[in-house]
This record gives C-alpha cells, structure tokens and sequence, in this order.
C-alpha cells in the first residue's frame, strides 16, 4: 500500500493483471510520477503467462513459477490491488463498473483483460459440463486439474475419448501434452484434435505442419481436419466435415481452444469495438476516441493492422504503454507509435521437453534441435518471470527498506498546501467530507431519530425499554491497500465485540484519517472505504449514525458501535465451568501473514484465504452458540489465541483454567512456513511477555507461535460442556462456520497447560 509522504493528485487504474499492464505497473514503480496512485483490478490474485502454460500442465513448472503474483507484486511496489471482477466500464464519468461493490474512479485507464474462445452451442446443462474452455487460463487449470485427477481414478474397460477443439498452438500444444501424460501413466484415454482448416497453426509455414504431423500421428492422436463442431449434445458432440456429412461423436470430455471471444462489457460500455468484439485501439494504444483510456494484449484490436492473438504482443507493448501513460500524465513527451512485427515467432511445446519453432518467416531457431529449442525457450520465459517476481526471503531480514525510487516528475503543484495541523485542525473541509456522503445511499431505520446527514452534534436512537445497550470502539491502521475491503473487514471487527457478549448491534459511527491528497482524491477514498464500512452494516441491520474525518500520515479507520443484548442473554468472558471443551470459530494467523504481506513475502492466494476468514461475521456463530449451555466467551483479537484465553480465567483466584490442544488449532494454510522462517506480527512479542510471568519456561513465542499471533476479525472461543460439544460443532458447520474445532478444555487449575 502507499504509504508514501508524497500528496497523490491523480489516479491510474490498469484494468487487468495481462503481460502489458504487469509492465506498465513495475515500470512506473520503478521511475515514479510524484503524486500518481497506481491501483491495479483483477478477478484473479494469480495472473498466468501464457508462455510458460504448456510446461505446467506438462508438470515442467510450479504454479506460482508462472504465474504472477498480483497482489505480492503490488505490494512490493507500494501499488494498490483490488480483487474484483470487472464489469463495465463509463469513459465519460471515468469509472469502473465492479461486480459486488461500488465502482472505482480513474484520470487514466489501461485495459489489459482476459479473453475466451466462442463458445460451443449445447443442448442442455447436462452438456455444457462436459465442455472445457481453454481461455480464460485460470479457469481452465482448475478443470485440467480436475480432469487430470478423473483420468488418474477411472478403471473402466472402455476408453475414454478427449477431444480438443481448435488446431491453434494452443490446441495443439493442450492435445500433445494430454496425450504425453496418458501415455507416460498408462490411463485408459485416448485424445482427438478437431479443427476447421486442413493446415495445422498456421497456414505458410509448411515445415512446421510436416513436423507437428508427425508428432501427432506418432503420439496416436486422431485428427479431424476440415470438420466443424456444431454443438455439444447430450449424445455426443455434432461434427460436420468440409463435404457438409454431419456426423455425431461421444467424447467424455471436450477441450476448446477455438478463436477467440472478447468480453462482452466491451460492446456494453459502448466503447468501439470490432465485428467481433474486440476494443479498437489506434497506434499509439489509446482506445479509439478517447484520450485518457489505453489497451494492449489479446483483448484489442489493432487497427493500423489486426494482429493475432499472441502473448508476444502484450510483452511488447508494454514499453509503449508505458511511455505513452506517462506522456499523458506529464504532458512533456509526445506519445509513441506501436509498431509490431510481421511476423511472430511462436516456440511450441511437442513432448518431453522438447519445441517446434512456428514462424510465417525464415528463422535460424527452425534448425535447432528440438529439445535445444526447449531449453532456449525455458530461459527465455524464466529470464520474463524473474523481472515480476517479488524478492524472497528465506528468512524474515532485519532490515527491509520498501522505499521506493524518489519521482523525477511529479503531478504535485508548487503551490500544494498540506494540512500540518494537529487536533481540529486536521479535519477534513466539511465540502470534502459533504460531497462524498452525499453519494452513499443509507437506509432509513425508525429507532434513528437523527443520524449521519441531519448535521446534529450527536446521533439520537431509540432502544427497547426491557433491552441493555452494549458500546464498543475499534480502530487499526491500514493493512490492506483495497480502501472499500479495509472498511468491510475494519466495520467486522468491530461489531465481533457486540457479538462476543451475545449482542445484536444497532448503530455505528466512524472515524477516518485519511492521507495526504486533493480534494478529488480524498473524495474518492472516503466514498470506497465508507461503501465498504455500509456494505457491511447493512448486511448486519446496523444504522450508520455518524463520524469524523481527519488527515495523517496513512490511512487509518476507527468505528465505533453501539448494540443492545436481554439481560438473561448476556454472554461473559469468564469461564466457570471445568470440564468445558473450548470451540475456536476461525483459524489463527492472520497476524504473521499481513506481517510478512508487508515484506511482500505471503503468497497471494494466502492472503486472500485470509481476508475471506476476515470478512465471516461472527453473528452467524453467536446465534448458533446462544442455544447451548455457554460458559465464558470471547473474541480472538489482538491479544493472541492465548491472551484473550488468560482474560477468559477472570482476575479473581478461582480454581479454573484452561488446557490447549496446540496441534488442534486450526491455521491457515502455510502458515507454519512463515512462523518457521521467522515472520510475526509487531505485537506477537509482546503478547508472550505479558503472560510469561504464568507459563512454564518451555512455552515461548518461537516454540509455539500460533498462541500469541494477533488476529483482525479473528473468530469466537467459548466453552461448552461435553455432552453438547459434537451437536454445537454440527450446528456451527452446517450454518457455514465450517472451520470451528475443539482446541482445548476448561480445567480445575487456575493455570494455563499447553499440550
């Protein structure tokens, strides 16, 4: 996230995590524009290079080896990352349309987004299962993986017939490497290739065709050229062959890798597009009659001369994309022309390690041998990984200076007045705060007599007259750079309180300090995080009642909330109950992840784990537990699994205790690597410290760190009896706390045992 001292002025958002807009943002990272905030929007948190697909589904490479990791990226370069699938896109009003949340602003777009072969006709659902797409490439890992493990556990007598569609490189390459793993394991499968041309790939190289012939036919894998595929039907998939005989063909599963599809959100947001979809960009990348919105890779197309889908462009647009955002931004430089070659060298992957040149021209590749090609092509990729691969460490360093490169430009003007005031005069100018509330749509409640937008000194609510109220106030500084995802997850945690003592929350009042910026970005950043914080609230019936604002040196988020409980429903903390089995709702770690997020150290897919645990309400699990004979109860925070358990033993001298079950604890994936390298949160130190005075001498942070990791929106640890402990998990799992587990038990001892 940026955390750094510079104003930001402006907005840049690059619509996609493709090989052009990954170059763009490492670049600009690297020779910054002062005052330029660069968010990056992706569905995915791994971006796949294409290039380098083929080896992973042959096994050759690692999933992260070719992926990008957009979000560990953006965090080493101090960039904003926002998860969310994209859906339209309004040039004129400069926003971005996102499914399930509020639309993002930009001055500048790049769009660099994924595309989609034509889909194939099919008759029924029962059909449209057994098609697999090629593209997008994240989804179709997940079904190869799928149908990889179908074939590995089919023991049947009677083959199973594949089909790939399209005779592309990518078809090709997909049919080679299924039928090279069929072979090698002895599965009962068999593999056709499909396509509409007589010629393979590409229709002028005709030493390329001979060869992947060969390859083919020595691979036993059928092809039909000159054969069209109609429909999927629930008897088979529709063939019609070049003489118009239409012939009808059961395949278990089918592979399409047919020409490409654009997103449909193109022709929507009614930017101009091709006959087939495609956004039409110029030469210099900007999208045809706009001046602020770019495009690259697969998803446009060219108009000085259409170009085919091929990874290779993206990569070799970057560098214009890059120098023509930057022109725009600081108005000193004239933009750059796009000039592509004619012809594309394309390496193919045949077998074991092995590759085919493919290339409309002359090319001294074509005379090396195949498996030479594979290594000169595997560097190649590996050399373009390494350049957008986050640094590793192999333990946590002592120093890690994120600091990025000073700006040489910047979009700051001289005369920029910063906000230096402590105390009231931070506050944000009431017009700021004003126009940026006006556009939330908050929902009237009846118990709020006066509340966000009346103007009135306090909020004035209506409460039952036989209900307690309860009141609670959180606030954390900013560790995730996604302002509306920061304000679902600060507005969670902060109604846990209410929750842990068997509460219902009503109202809620926010406070932010926001970073130093201009009015327009200021504006912006209350609207995401504040949409974010009503998301939330409204989903949990809680009225938002009012707040305050204030600038600092980073975005920070405080809410207070206020709720009501009956007075025989009260949930306590202190046990009292020896024999009690303690239930813990949610996993440990999210301390020592969003720790080494900072160093850009967690996997992406990590942290998203993560942030999904975050987001669970703890109310699904208080309504559960309230049935059951409940003793002591508590929400794990920033205190650590074993602070807040200390808490639960009460401050009196009373015979009780608790016994944990360190190996039951539930945690997060990978988490025990990054605890075994080293990494932990600030506090986590802290938190063993002010509880060794009451541990025996063997228990200390390094030995079993999973204790005193602090936790944002952690779950709930309560205790039950025995005899309801198996019928309250069922309950919990079946409402989709899924994670809730027995991690210990209340004993007679007033001391804390770790076994």
């Amino acid at each position: 996230m940026n955390k750094n001292s510079t104003p930001i002025v402006s907005d840049l958002v690059l619509l996609g995590g493709g090989h052009a807009n990954i170059q763009v943002l490492k670049m600009l990272a690297m020779n910054p524009i002062g005052g330029l905030r660069i968010t990056l929007i992706s569905d995915q948190t791994h971006s796949p290079y294409s290039g380098m697909i083929p080896g992973y589904l042959a096994g050759y490479y690692s999933y992260e080896e070719c992926h990008f990791d957009l979000r560990r990226i953006c965090e080493e370069l101090g960039q904003r990352f926002i998860k969310a699938k994209i859906i339209g896109i309004d040039p004129q009003r400069k926003k971005i349309r996102l499914e399930n949340r509020v639309e993002v602003g930009y001055d500048c777009a790049s769009i660099n987004v994924g595309i989609a072969p034509k889909s194939i006709e099919n008759s029924s659902d029962e059909a449209a299962l057994k098609l697999i797409p090629l593209k997008p490439i994240s989804r179709f890992i997940a079904h190869w993986d799928r149908l990889i493990a179908d074939l590995k556990a089919y023991k049947g007598g009677k083959s199973l017939q594949i089909a790939v569609i399209g005779a592309g490189a990518s078809g090709v390459e997909i049919s080679i490497i299924l039928k090279m793993l069929i072979d090698q394991h002895n599965w009962n499968a068999e593999v056709s290739l499909i396509h509409r041309h007589e010629f393979l790939v590409s229709a002028k190289d005709r030493s390329a065709q001979r060869r992947l012939a060969k390859t083919l036919k020595e691979l036993d894998i059928k092809v039909f050229n000159n054969t069209q595929a109609l429909k999927e039907q629930e008897n088979g998939l529709e063939l019609k062959d070049d003489k118009g005989l239409i012939q009808t063909k059961d395949f278990y599963r089918v592979l399409t890798a047919t020409q490409a599809a654009a997103p449909q959100w193109f022709k929507d947001s009614g930017l101009p597009v091709s006959p087939d979809g495609f956004v039409k960009v110029n030469k210099n990348l900007l999208v045809e009659n706009e001046h602020n919105l770019f495009a690259a890779g697969d998803c446009i197309h060219f108009s000085p001369s259409p170009l085919k889908k091929a990874g290779v462009y993206a990569v070799r647009q970057g560098r214009v994309l890059e120098h023509n955002i930057r022109a725009f931004f600081t108005e000193n430089t004239a933009l750059k022309t796009f000039h592509p070659k004619k012809n594309v060298l394309s390496l193919i992957t045949i077998g074991e390690r092995k590759a085919l040149v493919h290339q409309d021209s002359a090319s001294m590749l074509r005379w090396m041998w195949p498996s030479l090609l594979w290594t000169v092509k595997d560097g190649i990729d590996r050399r373009f990984m390494k350049r957008f691969q986050a640094k590793t460490f192999s333990v946590k360093p002592r120093h890690f200076d994120k600091t990025m490169p000073m700006s040489k430009t910047t979009l700051v003007p001289e005369d920029w007045e910063s906000n230096t005031c402590g105390g009231c005069g931070s506050k944000l100018a009431a017009s700021t705060l004003t126009l940026s509330l006006n556009k939330l749509d908050i929902p009237n409640d009846d118990a709020v007599l006066l509340g966000v937008k009346d103007g009135e000194d306090c909020a004035l609510t209506r409460f039952s007259e036989h209900s307690l109220c309860l009141q609670s106030i959180d606030q954390f500084r900013s560790f995730i750079s996604d302002p509306y995802l920061l304000g679902q997850i600060a507005t969670q945690h902060a109604l846990s309180d209410i929750y842990a003592m068997g509460g219902i929350a009503k109202t809620a009042q926010v406070g932010l300090t926001l970073g130093a910026a201009n009015k327009k970005i200021q504006q912006e950043d209350i609207f995401q995080l504040m949409s974010g914080v009503l998301d939330i609230l409204t989903k949990s019936a809680v009225s938002l009642v009012g707040g305050h604002t204030g600038e600092g040196a980073e975005l920070a988020v405080s809410l207070a909330v206020q709720g009501e409980v009956a007075p025989e429903q009260v949930l306590r903390k202190q046990l009292s109950q020896p024999g009690n089995r303690l239930i813990l709702t949610k996993p440990i770690g999210t301390g020592v992840i969003f720790a080494a997020n900072m160093l850009a150290q967690a996997n992406g897919k990590l942290v998203d784990q993560a942030l999904s645990s975050m987001l669970q309400s703890n109310k699904t699990a208080m309504e559960i537990i309230k049935s059951f004979s409940v003793s002591g109860c508590t929400d794990i925070t920033g205190f650590g699994l074993l602070g807040h358990a200390f808490e639960m033993m009460g401050k009196n001298t009373g015979q009780v205790g608790v016994k944990i079950y360190y190996k039951a604890i539930p945690l997060f994936d990978r988490v025990g690597e990054l605890f075994a390298k080293g990494y932990y949160a600030s506090i986590a130190e802290e938190n063993y410290r002010s509880l060794s005075a009451v541990l025996d001498a063997e228990i200390s942070n390094q030995k079993f760190p999973t204790l005193f990791d602090p936790q944002t929106s952690g779950g709930l640890l309560f205790s039950v009896p025995p005899d309801q402990t198996d019928a309250c998990l069922k309950a919990l799992h079946q409402n989709g706390v899924a994670k809730a587990c027995v991690i210990g038990e209340v004993i007679d001892q007033r001391e804390m045992v770790v076994i």
